[in-house]
């Protein structure tokens, strides 16, 4: 009995090298878009909230002694000017124009109160296990190789939607959606990269790289990521906190220099002779 013939499909060189390229550069693209989420994601909260617990009442002491050392010294200044002009003091219009002042800073008071209310929120909030907080990073990383737009440059809009219910669902912490995603990707997913644009597909990634590198880098190169080390070393914090009660002694002692200026001011009186 003759054996049936059987072909093998024998791919060029060329192609080969492009696609072994191609699955090189995706899986650098892949680590480093992991590498960028983790910081932004998991790092910067966890670095910042840190930084706030440890230094954060202090330095919303210093911001508010600052604010009132500006107010005052804008009092001082709309007080010298009825006195340059030998005039009496309207203290009401005076008033006025410092509470008009006052709320234009009450925002921003607001919003670092905001912030140190949210460091403590952030670092109190109960916690995945190790277990679940590895699973959930790990079908993330999964989920995000699959389906990131950047990592898959003839993605569907179907998948694009996908990814952002996953990345939404990692951001939360929602082990439960992650999951019922990573099922539904379980069918075979068709490797759709034709051979003829493979070249196409590589800058594509490339410059996916270049992106993710260069996010990196300005990331470290802002806080908290430029202190990394530090915020995790006790004696530094130690020296940000001294440094922090010697700056907020300092501006009280010329807030009160500044107010004790001020009470001899209101004290003058024109001079009814010129």
């Amino acid at each position: 009995m003759t054996q049936p013939m059987t072909q093998s499909m024998t791919i060029h060189p060329r192609v080969a090298s492009l696609q072994n390229e191609l699955k090189e550069l995706r899986a650098h693209s892949a680590k480093l878009f992991a590498q960028a989420e983790y910081m932004q994601f998991e790092e910067r909260p966890m670095l910042t909230s840190l930084y706030e617990a440890a230094v954060g009442s202090l330095l919303l002491e210093e911001f508010k002694l600052g604010i009132q050392i500006q107010l005052t010294q804008l009092e001082i200044s709309l007080a010298q000017a009825y006195i340059n002009h030998n005039a009496p003091i309207d203290q009401s219009r005076i008033d006025e124009q410092i509470k008009a002042a006052r709320e234009t800073y009450q925002a921003r008071i607001e919003q670092k109160e905001a912030e140190l209310k949210a460091a403590e929120e952030f670092l109190n909030a109960p916690a995945l296990s190790l277990e679940a907080t590895k699973e959930l990073r790990d079908l993330y990383r999964m989920l995000a190789k699959a389906l990131h737009p950047d990592l898959n440059p003839n993605q569907s809009q179907a998948d694009r939607d996908l990814f952002i219910r996953a990345a939404t669902a990692y951001r939360a912490g929602d082990l439960a959606t992650l999951r019922q995603i990573a099922l539904s990707l379980q069918g075979e997913r068709p490797d759709a990269l034709p051979d003829d644009d493979l070249v196409s597909l590589i800058e594509k990634v490339k410059e996916s790289i270049a992106i993710f590198q260069e996010r990196i880098d300005l990331m470290n190169s802002q806080f908290p990521f430029l202190y990394r080390n530090q915020i995790l070393d006790p004696e530094w914090i130690r020296h940000q906190q001294e440094d922090l009660k010697q700056r907020i002694a300092n501006a009280t002692n010329r807030l009160k220099e500044l107010k004790d200026y001020l009470m001899m001011l209101k004290l003058w009186k024109p001079d009814s002779s010129s």
